[in-house]
């Protein structure tokens, strides 16, 4: 039998055996008797297309599109179809079985545009191997000429520079989902209420002792518009040549910071926030270093470390666990959606308690705060200021993913900054 059909596909992500490969970057094996043989075709594409060319350096990226393929080779094994063989057909076959199943991580079913995505990365990866003369079928993109339909391209981390073409070919089958559709920024009284439970700012604390690291970590989010990853890439030397004047909190300062893709871009942060980084530079980061067990010829310059008291002292901290405190403040304030899932082993179903926001909804709280502050100012068009201050490279992509939203705060006009406007 095909050795294809008798093996286990396996992946690794963090792979040291394969000294050809980055690392860090994803590795597909066949696992036959104990044995592990490299899956030369998809390691080499993901290599090629994602890890060496693609438009970010994020390895959540590359793992993303290297488990889209082993899913589909696991479903060319169970209609025993050998990969070289594999048509149009099944892929369509796979999309439906696809949009039929329960996902493990998450108990609900599949959702559009996490399958829009997989099927693009399929079919790139047979344009890829007929590029190089390993496959003959119908399953590769089509003759953009002829073909292209001019769909926008998925905004979806797995999109990059060299998928242009991947994404002009439609899946029929999968509806567009409307921009704007997961964008929840949050009301004032929930912002106001997380930011008490995250703590006090570490420049301002007014006798509260708590730890102010995770209420700056939001105050970034909300204030400055910034990604979790933006966030979490901020070093200690962006701020130690900026010089804040207290007299004048709600100036902005540029501040230069790491985006998207690996794109540089200038945002404004304001006075009073700089001067919140830097006290808690000086003092709970200062602790933390001092702390930690394991000493190091140079300190760490990331921004954010673990706290004094912790295992992870003196230790930057990871983007899972940025992800996991504003998680838990979500639960602990009853911020919660109660959804219907089904255990994809036994079918049964049962309710579960999911956080109603996301760390990165502070990014889209920080766009409908800052348009109702800036309309208050007199700016007619505040929408080029956010664009700026998000990174978006084009105006309509912003108008486009918050018009629908601005009316969140409607009711409070008149007020001239973000913190005014929520009553800080």
């Amino acid at each position: 039998m095909n050795m294809f059909f008798c093996a286990e596909i396996v992946l690794f992500l963090n792979n040291t055996d394969c000294p050809d490969l980055k690392h860090g970057a994803p590795a597909l094996f066949l696992e036959t008797n104990d044995k592990l043989i490299l899956f030369e075709e998809p390691t080499q594409f993901l290599s090629e297309r994602y890890v060496s060319c693609g438009s970010t350096s994020s390895p959540h990226t590359w793992a993303k599109a290297a488990y889209c393929l082993k899913s589909w080779f696991q479903f060319l094994q169970a209609i025993e179809r050998e990969w070289p063989n594999a048509s149009e057909q099944d892929r369509a076959d796979f999309r439906d079985a696809y949009l039929g199943s329960i996902s493990q991580k998450t108990g609900m079913p599949f959702g559009t545009a996490g399958v829009r995505d997989t099927m693009a990365v399929v079919r790139s990866f047979y344009q890829h191997c007929a590029n190089r003369g390993t496959y003959h079928g119908d399953l590769r993109i089509a003759d953009p000429i002829t073909s292209a339909q001019n769909v926008p391209i998925s905004r979806d981390a797995t999109a990059s520079s060299w998928d242009v073409d991947v994404f002009k070919i439609k899946d029929r089958a999968l509806p567009k989902v409307r921009p704007g559709v997961k964008i929840h920024p949050l009301p004032a009284r929930d912002l106001k209420n997380l930011l008490y439970q995250m703590g006090p700012q570490a420049g301002a604390r007014d006798g509260d002792q708590r730890m102010a690291r995770d209420r700056l970590i939001c105050d970034l989010g909300w204030v400055v518009g910034l990604r979790l990853n933006e966030i979490n890439s901020l070093t200690t030397l962006q701020f130690m040549t900026l010089v804040p004047d207290p007299y004048t909190p709600f100036v902005g300062m540029a501040l230069t910071v790491l985006g998207k893709g690996n794109k540089t871009r200038q945002v404004m942060i304001p006075t009073w926030l700089v001067i919140d980084v830097q006290a808690y530079m000086d003092g709970e980061r200062a602790a933390s270093i001092r702390a930690c067990v394991t000493k190091t010829r140079s300190p760490p310059t990331r921004l954010l470390l673990g706290h004094e008291h912790s295992g992870k002292a003196g230790k930057p901290i990871t983007n899972a666990a940025l992800q996991k405190i504003f998680r838990n403040a979500c639960l602990d304030l009853g911020l919660v959606s109660i959804v219907e899932k089904t255990d994809p082993e036994t079918g049964r179903k049962f309710t579960y308690k999911r956080p109603r926001h996301s760390i990165h909804d502070l990014r889209h709280t920080y766009a409908v705060l800052t348009y109702h502050a800036e309309r208050a100012n007199g700016n007619a068009e505040p929408w080029k200021k956010i664009q700026a201050q998000l990174g978006h490279s084009k105006l309509q992509t912003t108008i486009d993913i918050y018009l629908s939203h601005v009316e969140i705060f409607a009711d409070q006009p008149g007020l001239l900054d973000t913190r005014r406007l929520l009553g800080l």
